[in-house]
């Protein structure tokens, strides 16, 4: 009862302080990469006008109105959610004049019908689409499903409005159709408007391992008849690129231009959690993928790992938990990364939760011979950590947000008291509740 008043007020309220202050709108939606290409267009926007995007992870039906408020959950604290009331009305009855001129918000869907309930919230005016993958295959069945809820975003916009698609998701470029305005698409293939080409990862051509040598990602930025080189030298995942890629596409939608918005992307850095490269004990190098995994963002770390420069496979070793949200195909998806596991120079595998017990099993069974770990769950597993991984290695460390493998990057980090530095999931309320 509590929680359906708390949302039709911040519903109420926040769309009259949209009303009000008229910011362009732009919301992104997908499977993967939400946050990170919030944040790259964030930075992209930035540099010519006032932005905002989601405080924390705030991307439903009560996160969404509170960004846009300018508020912080209150959790279940009635003199909180007076002030936050009490905030929303001094918007309405006074003039920020520092209110954004654009909102840069994070859409998430978990459920059928989750899309139509955020658009009555706010009317974006830029639709961005990430990808179309596996995540809560639970609620929705199959992933064109995911697809159709998704591309509601897209044709929500008006005949004003821009979709910025990802060419290279199938289930993403064809919902230009649903489209009543403009469409850019971003991609690396010939299709895409905003093109990456001649792309140069510097973790594939890195002779030694240190954290240096291996960041960094390189490539020629193609728009109609322009060229600009590009040079992301703090990110290194294909994932990012993608990121920086639709950021590319929202600047040019605003007039911005192709230097301009190169230049600007030199700064972008991949957020905690998301393949950010840490020291680690021993001189070992942790690879915090921690923040939530689907099936393809595993076999993409999974990728990277297997390429690092590492002389010796034992030295090589993935900390998987549970990827969960999958419904009926969880237990096949799992197997089916084991059976990847099996043909890559991994050494080790470190398994946490029952889910991801299946990954090992699966490995051994297609003739995987390296040496095995599992845990039940994540503290477990951070109570171990330390003896089972004693010399130098590299290490990934990957798994959904409710496996909360943050708990073994923390004890692996040289200096665990940096954790609330560089680590997900360290604010009170996670620390205490989970």
């Amino acid at each position: 009862m509590f929680q359906s008043l708390a949302r039709y007020i911040l519903k109420i309220l926040s769309r009259a302080v949209v009303e009000k202050y008229q910011p362009k709108i732009v919301g992104i939606t997908g499977s993967v990469g939400k946050t990170t290409t919030k944040e790259a267009i964030l930075l992209v926007l930035s540099k010519k006008y006032r932005v905002r995007g989601n405080i924390k992870n705030y991307n439903n039906e009560i996160g969404l109105p509170l960004t846009i408020l300018g508020s912080t959950s209150p959790g279940r604290s009635p003199w909180g959610w007076v002030k936050v009331i009490i905030g929303a009305l001094g918007l309405l009855i006074f003039r920020d004049k520092n209110y954004p001129e654009f909102l840069v918000l994070e859409m998430g869907v978990d459920h059928p019908q989750d899309m139509d309930y955020l658009l009555t919230v706010v009317q974006p005016i830029i639709g961005v689409v990430t990808a179309i993958g596996q995540a809560h295959l639970e609620f929705f069945g199959t992933p064109d499903s995911i697809a159709e809820e998704k591309g509601k975003l897209v044709a929500s916009l008006p005949p004003s409005g821009i979709a910025i698609l990802n060419a290279d998701d199938r289930r993403v470029a064809t919902m230009a159709s649903r489209c009543k305005g403009k469409v850019i698409t971003y991609g690396f293939g010939p299709e895409a408007q905003v093109r990456a080409t001649e792309i140069i990862f510097n973790y594939r051509q890195a002779s030694k391992l240190s954290i240096e040598a291996l960041t960094g990602i390189s490539c020629e930025l193609h728009y109609h008849e322009s060229m600009v080189p590009l040079s992301l030298p703090l990110i290194m995942t294909e994932a990012a690129l993608y990121s920086a890629l639709a950021a590319v596409a929202v600047g040019l939608s605003e007039d911005l231009g192709l230097i301009e918005i190169a230049d600007t992307l030199k700064d972008f850095r991949p957020l905690p959690g998301r393949f950010n490269l840490l020291s680690g004990f021993n001189d070992s190098i942790i690879i915090d993928d921690s923040y939530n995994a689907s099936p393809t963002s595993v076999l993409a770390a999974l990728e990277i790992l297997a390429n690092l420069p590492v002389d010796d496979s034992d030295k090589r070793i993935a900390v998987l938990g549970d990827m969960l949200e999958l419904g009926l195909d969880s237990p096949a998806e799992h197997r089916r990364v084991g059976q990847v596991v099996a043909g890559l120079p991994i050494g080790r595998l470190i398994l946490v939760g029952p889910l991801a017990k299946l990954i090992g099993e699966e490995a051994q069974n297609m003739g995987w011979s390296g040496r095995l770990d599992y845990f039940n769950d994540s503290s477990e597993a951070a109570l171990k950590i330390k003896e089972i991984i004693s010399s130098p290695a590299t290490i990934l460390v990957k798994g959904s947000q409710g496996a909360r493998m943050e708990k073994i990057v923390k004890e692996l980090l040289a200096n665990p008291q940096e954790a609330s530095r560089y680590l997900v999931r360290q604010d009170g309320h996670w620390l205490a509740n989970f």
